[in-house]
């Protein structure tokens, strides 16, 4: 069975140089490492680019719809072919949800028919709030926008964070659309389980604490299974919001994980 590319999501370093996340990237195995746009602005791109090639590293780029051109610029300076934007600003409160859908819907098709975009896939992910929440509205907003590289970076416990199934109930809406999945776990937070030390994440159906894939309360045995199943052969990337010390051995952790289920290599 094939496996899909790994990656780790640097934006949970924002202290540590490019050079520390790619070294980072090497000790777990990774093909990739995911950086964000704000990163990744003059001088810097050139420099991670660099870092990551003498690695052997791709580097992907996440962003924010609000920053959408300056997103695909950092992606186009890193030579980067995928591109995960998180919604802040797709329904805008001056105008209505289908005007909103078609301002977005121009930008994302103007900026990949660029032609110096033309090699990127652009990934928006589900979100614990705006639009992107609800697995129903996102598939909307994919197929209303209609452009053959752009799809659904899906993240099962950002799902399960904003109060939806994530597994089988938002993957069976979304699944023809994934391009790239983000990859982490949480449950409630429990301090007589937890701890008292821990990075607790506030959330609208409670308090949770991230915690080792398969530990909490995403379905990640069953949704890689269909992932395998379905054919899914895109990247994934970690990005466990714990606490500083904890996320490189997290990461270790966790692609462990990844790698005895057969997802990654």
């Amino acid at each position: 069975m094939k496996s899909c590319p790994f990656g780790i999501n640097g934006g949970e370093f924002p202290d540590w140089p490019v050079e520390r996340i790619v070294e980072l990237g090497v000790k777990v195995g990774a093909q990739f490492v995911e950086l964000p746009s704000s990163r990744l602005g003059g001088a810097d791109a050139a420099q991670a680019r660099e870092a990551a090639a003498a690695a052997g590293l791709a580097i992907h780029v996440n962003g924010l719809v609000s920053a959408l051109p300056a997103a695909f610029a950092s992606a186009r300076a890193v030579q980067a072919t995928y591109l995960v934007v998180a919604d802040d600003a797709i329904e805008r409160p001056d105008a209505s949800r289908a005007e909103s859908f078609a301002a977005f819907r121009a930008a994302v098709l103007g900026l990949l028919e660029a032609p110096a975009h033309r090699a990127m896939r652009l990934a928006l992910e589900n979100s614990i709030i705006k639009v992107t929440r609800l697995p129903e509205d996102l598939v909307e907003l994919v197929r209303f926008t209609g452009h053959p590289r752009f799809g659904v970076n899906f993240d099962a416990d950002n799902f399960y964070n904003a109060g939806v199934e994530p597994f089988p109930y938002a993957y069976e809406l979304l699944k023809d659309h994934i391009v790239h999945v983000h990859a982490k776990d949480s449950a409630r937070y429990n301090p007589a389980v937890h701890g008292s030390g821990k990075r607790v994440l506030h959330r609208a159906g409670g308090n949770v604490v991230c915690v080792p894939l398969g530990c909490g309360a995403v379905n990640w045995a069953g949704l890689i299974a269909r992932l395998q199943t379905d054919g899914y052969r895109g990247p994934v990337s970690l990005e466990p919001h714990t606490l500083p010390h904890e996320m490189a051995p997290g990461m270790e952790a966790d692609a462990t994980y990844l790698r005895r289920s057969g997802l990654i290599r």
